[in-house]
C-alpha cells in the first residue's frame, strides 16, 4: 500500500495538508501521528512540527473486484468447466458457482462448500491485509439459497404443529448456521419460542409453545431432508 508522508505546525494542518495535495477528503485517509508539534518557547523557539503518515483507504469497489478476481483463479484449478453469477448488495456480495451439475462443489450436506468458503474467505481476507468492507456469501449451484429457504419453511411448518398441539417439537441435528435461520425465521412470533438443545457442533432447536396445552414434550421430531 503507498503512504505519504506531510508535515504541519499541528496535526489538523499536516491532515489538512495531505487532504488538499491528495484531492480526497479526511474520511478516505488511513492516518498516522508520526510526531506531535512540539510547541516551543513562546511557539517561535524550538517548535518542532507535526508529522504523519496517510494512505488512500481501500475502497468497497476495489474489495468486491479483488473478490471477484481472487475466486476466479481459484476456480481456474478445477477440474470441470465453471461461471460465476455475481449479486451485488448494498452490505454483501453474493457469488453462485455454477459447474457442470455433479454436485462436487457441493458435497454431501454442504461440507465441501463450507469447507470451499471457509478456505476463500480467510485467503481473501489475507490479501486484503484486514477486514473486509463487505459481508462474502458463497454458494455452488443455488444450494445455499435453497437450503435457506428449506429450513425456513420447516421452521414454520413445525411452528404450526406446535400452535395445534401446544406441544414441543424438534429439528434434526444442525448446525450453527442452519440454526441460525431457524430461529431467525422465528423470533417475531408471539406464541412460541425456540432453544437450541444438544452437546456439540451440531444440535436440535426445540420450538416451543408460549401458551402450551400442555408443558410435557413429547419428542416428535422433524427430518431435516437435503
Amino acid at each position: 500500500m503507498e503512504t505519504f508522508e506531510f508535515e504541519g505546525k499541528t496535526v489538523e494542518e499536516a491532515i489538512n495538508i495531505a487532504c488538499e495535495t491528495l484531492k480526497v477528503n479526511k474520511e478516505d485517509l488511513e492516518i498516522e501521528v508520526l510526531s506531535e508539534d512540539s510547541g516551543g518557547f513562546l511557539r517561535m523557539i524550538g517548535v518542532k512540527k507535526a508529522k504523519i503518515r496517510v494512505s488512500l483507504k481501500k475502497t468497497r469497489e476495489e474489495a468486491i473486484r479483488l473478490v471477484q478476481e481472487m475466486l476466479e483463479k481459484m476456480l481456474s484449478y478445477f477440474p470441470m468447466p465453471t461461471k460465476i453469477e455475481t449479486e451485488i448488495l448494498p452490505k454483501e456480495v453474493r457469488l453462485n458457482i455454477i459447474g457442470d451439475g455433479s454436485g462436487i462443489l457441493i458435497g454431501k450436506q454442504g461440507q465441501t462448500l463450507m469447507e470451499l468458503d471457509y478456505l476463500f474467505k480467510r485467503m481473501v481476507q489475507k490479501q486484503w491485509g484486514g477486514i473486509l468492507p463487505i459481508r462474502i456469501i458463497l454458494d455452488a449451484e443455488g444450494y445455499r439459497k435453497k437450503k435457506i429457504n428449506t429450513l425456513k419453511e420447516l421452521a414454520k411448518k413445525l411452528a404450526a404443529r406446535v400452535k395445534k398441539t401446544g406441544k414441543v417439537f424438534s429439528t434434526s441435528p444442525l448446525s450453527a448456521r442452519e440454526r441460525k435461520i431457524i430461529h431467525l425465521t422465528l423470533q417475531k412470533d408471539q406464541e412460541v419460542k425456540t432453544q437450541s438443545v444438544g452437546e456439540g457442533e451440531l444440535k436440535r432447536v426445540n420450538i416451543i409453545p408460549l401458551h402450551p396445552k400442555t408443558a410435557k414434550w413429547e419428542g416428535e421430531q422433524a427430518v431435516n431432508k437435503d
